[in-house]
């Protein structure tokens, strides 16, 4: 390979493509989205809600791709993708499989402390715990990260989706009791 070989827009057009592919096939999702049949009632979002922002965080995802890729080919010289596929080659990443399996054990650990503690004081824990094994240390972050994180989480389900979670028993369930409270969920 030479430094200096330029890029087609055959290559262009290669690159860009599974974008948008992915592009279209979520334009027509969406337009199947909008036209669910259902009878509407007051206050309750309907069927096609849900489906509806996937479908736009997956166009937007695939535009940004199509659009980035567009302008990214060709810049990076070849010379610096073969040293990086020697580099790749000579030090292979690290790879911790117990890290795997750690996130496994925290995960039924989290089902199994769900019903005594409530979701939010378990899903702080349980956040904080996946941050932790992700080698992320930094106390504060992860422990405000991991808060922030349980709150979004409970207030999607509660006020968005309505769905009921675990309170947890006392003393806990006061503790979840008046975060519904403060959220508005009677």
């Amino acid at each position: 390979m030479s430094s200096g070989k330029s890029v087609t827009l055959l290559d262009r057009c290669r690159a860009t493509m599974p974008y948008l592919v992915v592009l279209a096939v979520a334009a027509y999702l969406y337009y199947a989205a909008e036209n669910f049949e259902f009878e509407q009632s007051s206050g309750r979002i309907g069927p096609g809600a849900w489906p509806k922002l996937i479908l736009i965080l997956m166009l937007a995802s695939a535009l940004w791709g199509a659009v980035s890729t567009a302008f990214q080919i060709g810049k990076t010289d070849a010379l610096d993708a073969d040293a990086d596929e020697m580099e790749a080659l000579v030090r292979p990443p690290e790879i911790y499989p117990w890290l795997v399996w750690a996130a496994v054990a925290a995960t039924v650990g989290y089902l199994l402390i769900l019903p005594v503690l409530g979701f939010f004081p378990a899903t702080i824990v349980y956040a904080f715990v996946l941050m932790y094994l992700g080698h992320y240390r930094q106390f504060v972050h992860v422990t405000l990260l991991s808060v922030a994180i349980a709150f979004a989480f409970m207030f999607m389900f509660m006020r968005v989706v309505y769905v009921a979670l675990p309170v947890g028993i006392a003393p806990f369930d006061r503790l979840s009791y008046a975060l519904m409270a403060a959220m508005g969920v009677h």
